[in-house]
């Protein structure tokens, strides 16, 4: 499983004030339906749509 805060750090997101928000807002535009305080933890699928689609931090 995986956190949105594991695949921002992936992603070069590293200097965050709230470390994987960049991810938290790209799933809830993509999943709706999920809970907003529910914690996400992603399966390797869903993992690699976000990486496919958040584009690279700096």
């Amino acid at each position: 499983m995986h956190t949105p805060r594991e695949l921002a750090h992936e992603l070069g997101y590293t200097n965050e004030s709230r470390p994987g928000q960049v991810v938290r807002v790209y799933l809830r535009a993509k999943y709706p339906e999920h809970p907003k305080h529910e914690r996400w933890e992603l399966d390797e699928a869903q993992a690699d749509d976000v990486r496919a689609n958040v584009p690279r931090g700096d």
